[in-house]
Parts: structure tokens; C-alpha cells; sequence
């Protein structure tokens, strides 16, 4: 059997790239507006839910901490990201698209007609110096209802 090295090293690429979501997915629901910026580049832009483009790490973390605090509108909301495609533009840049729903409180994702916080995530990461994947560019896309 014949192992085609550029496939397993895709294949690994993939699995790294599935961990920053899930890192993302859990910083999202323990409202940790700090362990998810740090998953973004520090000129990273990001066009939130509600359409606001947000230009750069720290404002995007000022955001995050506003959105997660105490009273915030995402404080007492929980997602689940399910990654659809990853295509890798080079072998340092990738694009990852996730579908963003809505959870219960134990994790089970929403079943309903219209799922306020259904949304296609999508994000651009690039290794950084340290070989680390960092989300250098990112839409959150709500979807309409049918």
C-alpha cells in the first residue's frame, strides 16, 4: 500500500484547522472573549453577525467582551459549528466554512424551522511564524429562513 504523503499532510492540516474551530466553539460558549481572540491574527477583520465590520484583534476583543458579559446578548446563548468544506488556497492559507446552530444547554443542537442563530461561518486562517493557524479574516453570515 501506497501512501500519498501530500494527502496525510492535507489530511493533517484539516484536523488542525477543525481544532481552532472547536476552540472557537468553546470559547463562544463559556462566553471567553479572550481564549477566542486569541485564536484571530492581530490585524485580523471580521464581519460579525449583525454586519459590522470590525477592523483588528483588540477591537474585535472589545466586541467579544461586550457581546459575552453579564446582561450581553450572546452571555446566555450556546452554538455548535459543524465544519462543512476547508480548502486549502496555499499550503500556509486556508478557508473554512461552518455552519453555525443553535444549542441546548447540554449541547444538542437545536431542531426548528428557524434557528435565530443558524449562520455559515467563514473563516481564512494562515499559519503564523510559530506554525500556528490564526483566523486572519472571517464573515458570520446569518441564514434566512426558508
Amino acid at each position: 500500500m501506497t501512501v500519498d504523503r501530500r494527502s496525510a499532510e492535507v489530511t493533517k492540516k484539516q484536523e488542525e484547522i477543525v481544532q481552532v474551530v472547536t476552540r472557537y466553539e468553546a470559547a463562544f460558549n463559556q462566553n471567553d472573549a479572550e481564549a477566542m481572540n486569541a485564536l484571530f491574527s492581530p490585524d485580523t477583520v471580521f464581519v460579525n453577525f449583525s454586519g459590522t465590520l470590525v477592523f483588528g484583534a483588540e477591537r474585535l476583543y472589545q466586541a467579544q467582551s461586550s457581546v459575552f458579559s453579564e446582561g450581553g446578548p450572546l452571555e446566555k446563548v450556546t452554538v455548535r459549528y459543524l465544519v462543512e468544506s476547508i480548502v486549502f488556497l496555499t499550503p500556509d492559507v486556508a478557508v473554512a466554512h461552518t455552519r453555525q446552530r443553535s444549542t441546548t444547554a447540554d449541547g444538542r443542537i437545536v431542531v426548528s424551522e428557524r434557528d435565530p442563530m443558524e449562520g455559515i461561518l467563514t473563516m481564512t486562517l494562515m499559519r503564523n511564524g510559530a506554525g500556528d493557524w490564526r483566523i486572519r479574516a472571517a464573515q458570520n453570515t446569518p441564514v434566512a429562513a426558508p
